[in-house]
């Protein structure tokens, strides 16, 4: 059992996932400071799911606002704290909307936090959110939003028609 009271269970391709309560409540709290780094930017940012193209935006503006040369430490723990929060926020914003819960996903040897989906997908919106704004990846995070949602739609459906 873990925190959360829950046994560790098995998800989509046999991944192992184990719910973590208070990392739930860091994810929350980091969502709301994104939601007041938008108010910011004037970008409202309601926990909609047609809000996610807007965080999107603003993290790419607000990431690209930092500074390129220096900057040391304090400089990576900005952008590190940026892309946390933004992370949050897409988690938050899915599971409000959609349904899942945060947690460890176990495979290959290690553990890895992230989101899963009431149908089973496993999706890590930090590690998504960094790439992001570091312009790792140029799919938006609504491209990744739209799959999840769509993906737990069709899943509510097949389950629904049984």
């Amino acid at each position: 059992m873990n925190e959360s009271g829950e046994k560790p269970h098995d998800g989509v391709l046999g991944v192992q996932f184990e719910a973590d309560a208070a990392m739930a409540l860091e994810m929350a709290d980091l969502a709301g400071r994104y939601v007041d780094r938008g108010r910011e930017h004037q970008a409202a940012l309601d926990f909609s799911d047609a809000s996610i193209e807007a965080a999107d935006g603003v993290g790419l503006q607000m990431y690209e606002a930092l500074p390129r040369d220096g900057g040391g430490p304090s400089l990576e723990e900005r952008r590190h704290a940026l892309a946390s929060e933004l992370g949050a926020y897409f988690g938050e914003t899915f599971i409000k909307n959609h349904g899942g819960r945060w947690g460890w996903v176990a495979g290959s040897g290690n553990r890895v936090f992230g989101l899963r989906t009431d149908s089973g997908l496993s999706a890590f919106p930090l590690g998504k959110a960094r790439k992001r704004l570091q312009r790792a990846e140029n799919e938006s995070l609504s491209a990744l939003y739209a799959f999840l949602s769509g993906w737990t739609e069709t899943q509510t459906r097949r389950r629904e028609t049984r």
